[in-house]
């Protein structure tokens, strides 16, 4: 038995839109399993009225469930799709499924799968990654979507995370008034979000949330997979044990919205991730688990949008500056909007406000941006720490930062020298492909953006000889706003 076979528990899951209104899409989702078949009732509520017809349901509640095509023979979809819309599910299908199989079967945090069902060194094929899940869809329909979009529409793929808050913050300052896009899922993870939401729905105009069960279909989906260590599987962790396709769900669920506002630009919070630190594994190129964090997704998406007829652009305004400069341009510049951060995925209600738990890696990581940039945590929830058990807690936390994103801050706390090497954390970088900064920002919102960072940055880094450089802006001939 070849190892796909071994790991493939689903025989057949199925997408069947079902109810369809101004404010709801819901469908069942069916898995057939060791001949054994049930359903899960997915559901997608909307705020304000939207239209939505049979193709665009059946792919909001398609999403989901490419988190799990590694693991499932066929995915039939019981509703009208476009070429293009099989070319994106086969894509992010293939994409998705390595994903899984290196991030989550290899290259292990955790132990979230039974031992007997890890891949072996020969078994680590590019063809195993890729898995072979066959899409099956019988009703085909062309692209009939037709709309005229305003490129000065923008809005925000919002939570109470760094990033899309600075992204908020900057996009306001700069004049654009930007649409705040909030997913409301079902559990605990809301309480991340909610802070920032409560303060938006109070003080700004078009804010718009999305509410579904997608949290309690994961579960659902991973209640059935028997492959899975249940002891490590079912405790709280940092990682999910094989979900790595989110953003993508968010952003199909906004899409409604975006065509009853005729948005023009939807940005997300893809932060700086150093291309450096990425090297393939096995010979397998892959993301590390963010592929839909990065640009490669946005491009796609955007491209897939443009071939149904939607001219909306999705990209991000962060993406070649550091957690570390994120989170010090939010804190000194938009200090209101910095007090609804709440970057944790196990937050808490104490004395009627939300908390985050201070401990786990996502707050460790936090923490020590903010008092490596000299801000102060405790107004966005968190203890005060002495520095000493700060640093203990660091040691043994296992923070998941690149290398330089980690040791810059923990100098500059600790009062150490920073190294030359180092210098390029606060700074924008250029990444390899771009000839000037923000080139992946749209023109009309590039130099706005550009001069905000600038004002905080150490300068701009190019990547050379396997290490960030500092240039002189005047050599390349940059227009850069004074």
């Amino acid at each position: 038995m070849g190892y796909l076979d071994r790991i493939s528990v689903f025989e057949k899951v199925e997408v069947t839109p079902g109810e369809i209104s101004e404010k709801r899409v819901s469908g069942d989702i069916t898995v057939t399993s060791t001949g054994k078949t049930d359903s899960y009732h997915l559901i997608f509520k909307y705020s304000n009225p939207v239209k939505i017809d049979q193709n665009l349901a059946g792919l909001i509640l398609t999403m989901p469930v490419i988190n799990f095509t590694l693991f499932c023979r066929k995915l039939v979809l019981n509703f009208p799709v476009s070429d293009s819309d099989l070319e994106a599910i086969r894509h992010f299908i293939s994409v998705n499924n390595t994903e899984v199989f290196v991030n989550r079967l290899c290259r292990r945090r955790h132990e979230f799968f039974k031992a007997e069902f890890l891949p072996t060194e020969n078994d680590i094929t590019e063809e195993n990654a890729r898995g072979r899940t066959e899409v099956i869809a019988s009703n085909k329909k062309a692209d009939a979507y037709h709309y005229e979009t305003d490129s000065s529409r923008v809005a925000v793929l919002s939570s109470g995370g760094k990033e899309s808050l600075l992204t908020y913050g900057m996009l306001r300052e700069l004049g654009h008034e930007p649409y705040a896009l909030f997913f409301n899922e079902s559990g605990g993870h809301w309480l991340t979000a909610k802070t920032a939401y409560s303060y938006y729905s109070a003080n700004f105009p078009r804010v718009h949330k999305v509410w579904s069960n997608v949290d309690r279909f994961y579960h659902h989906m991973l209640s059935r997979m028997n492959i899975l260590n249940p002891k490590v599987a079912g405790r709280r962790a940092d990682d999910y044990p094989v979900q790595l396709f989110i953003f993508p769900v968010y952003v199909f669920s906004m899409i409604p919205i975006i065509l009853q506002e005729r948005i023009g630009n939807v940005v997300l919070g893809d932060e700086f991730d150093d291309p450096k630190e990425m090297p393939p594994f096995h010979g397998i190129r892959h993301y590390y688990g963010i592929y839909d964090q990065t640009a490669d997704f946005n491009r796609y998406f955007s491209k897939y949008l443009r071939n149904k007829g939607i001219g909306t652009d999705v990209w991000s305004a962060v993406y070649p500056i550091s957690g570390f400069m994120v989170e010090k341009i939010l804190m000194e510049r938009y200090r209101n909007l910095f007090s609804t951060q709440r970057s944790c995925h196990s937050c808490h209600v104490k004395d009627g406000s939300i908390i985050p738990c201070g401990v786990c890696s996502k707050c460790l990581g936090i923490q020590l941006f903010i008092l490596g940039g000299g801000g102060d945590p405790t107004r966005i929830g968190y203890m005060r720490i002495e520095t000493e058990k700060f640093e203990e807690m660091l040691r043994t936390g296992r923070v998941r930062l690149d290398p330089d994103e980690f040791e810059y801050p923990n100098r500059k706390l600790m009062g150490e020298p920073i190294p030359d090497r180092l210098n390029h954390v606060p700074g924008i970088h250029i990444l390899p492909g771009e000839n000037e900064p923000l080139s992946l920002v749209p023109a009309q919102f590039r130099a706005g953006i550009l001069k905000i960072m600038s004002q905080t940055s150490s300068g701009f880094y190019e990547l050379s000889s396997g290490g960030w450089t500092r240039i002189d802006p005047d050599q390349k001939n940059w227009r850069i706003a004074s």
